[in-house]
């Protein structure tokens, strides 16, 4: 039915079906053309989609707000006991007691680390889990950074004094920070 012709009068090669005769020489020029499109379509394709990602900004990060959402849905972070607990705090920063301020400072700090790992960032430490939290998702972050260096010196040196406004300061950084994510 098919027959490869090859002959000394055709200076190419012809497939030859019934009396129709077609030139094939020049197939595998097209083949090789279609084989490179089809490579430059799929590297188009592979930047494209690392394109959106980087575009997406942290689609596969997680986000705070809504895992700490989570988190109180769920009763991982219960909202009663987080308030009285906040209730504790303010109370103390409030004392005329400087031992209440560093008490203050260090149980704001000892709340926010754990709603950072309930709310799955997890780290050894504080500044661990804050460096995995991505700018725009964190608002007062160098102020919580500040805080949290503040409950270090107070932790590290029994003789550290506390200046009653510092103690409100830090207190305050993580007050903005826990009513932006409406835990208290």
């Amino acid at each position: 039915m098919f027959e490869l012709i090859n002959s000394a009068q055709a200076a190419e090669e012809v497939l030859q079906v019934g009396n129709l005769m077609i030139n094939i020489g020049w197939w595998p020029f097209v083949f090789t053309a279609i084989k490179y499109l089809f490579i430059i379509i799929t590297i188009l394709l592979f930047v494209g989609i690392i394109l959106i990602l980087i575009r997406v900004e942290g689609g596969f990060k997680v986000r705070l707000k809504e895992a700490v959402e989570e988190a109180m849905e769920s009763g991982r972070l219960p909202k009663t006991k987080t308030q009285r607990e906040w209730e504790a705090i303010s109370s103390a920063v409030e004392s005329k007691n400087p031992e209440d301020y560093k008490n203050a400072v260090v149980l704001a700090e000892k709340l926010f680390s754990r709603v950072l790992k309930v709310a799955n960032f997890s780290g050894s430490n504080i500044e661990e889990r804050l460096r995995k939290i991505p700018d725009n998702q964190l608002e007062y972050k160098e102020e919580i950074i500040w805080s949290c260096n503040l409950k270090e010196k107070i932790s590290s040196d029994d003789f550290f004094v506390v200046d009653h406004e510092e103690a409100k300061r830090a207190v305050y950084n993580f007050e903005r920070v826990f009513k932006g994510m409406n835990i208290i």
